[in-house]
C-alpha cells in the first residue's frame, strides 16, 4: 500500500488526472487504475513507454491504464512516473 499511496498522493489532486482506485487501505493494494482526461488508454500507455520507458497496460477500462508496481519499485522510479503523468496531463 505504501507504493500505491506514494504515487497516488502526488497525482490525486492534479487537474486532468483521475485515480479510479479507492484510496482507503482496506479497499486497495498496490495495483491501481489511473487515467488522464482526453487520453485514450492505449495512447497513454504507448506514450509512457515510448517517451519515458514506463511500461503499463490499458486493460480495457474506459479512460484508464493499470499501474502495477513491484515491491522492488523505488521511490525514484515512482517519482519518474509521477513527473511523466504530470507532463502528459499538461498536454491534454
Amino acid at each position: 500500500r505504501y507504493i500505491k499511496n506514494y504515487w497516488v498522493d502526488r497525482l490525486v489532486d492534479v487537474p486532468q488526472i483521475t485515480v479510479y482506485t479507492p484510496r482507503e487501505d482496506h479497499r486497495a493494494c498496490a495495483i491501481s487504475i489511473v487515467g488522464i482526461e482526453g487520453w485514450d488508454p492505449g495512447d497513454l500507455a504507448k506514450a509512457l513507454y515510448q517517451r519515458y520507458q514506463i511500461f503499463t497496460v490499458a486493460p480495457g477500462y474506459p479512460g484508464a491504464i493499470r499501474i502495477s508496481p513491484n515491491i522492488y519499485t523505488s521511490t525514484d522510479e515512482l517519482d519518474h512516473f509521477v513527473a511523466a503523468m504530470k507532463e502528459l496531463a499538461a498536454e491534454s
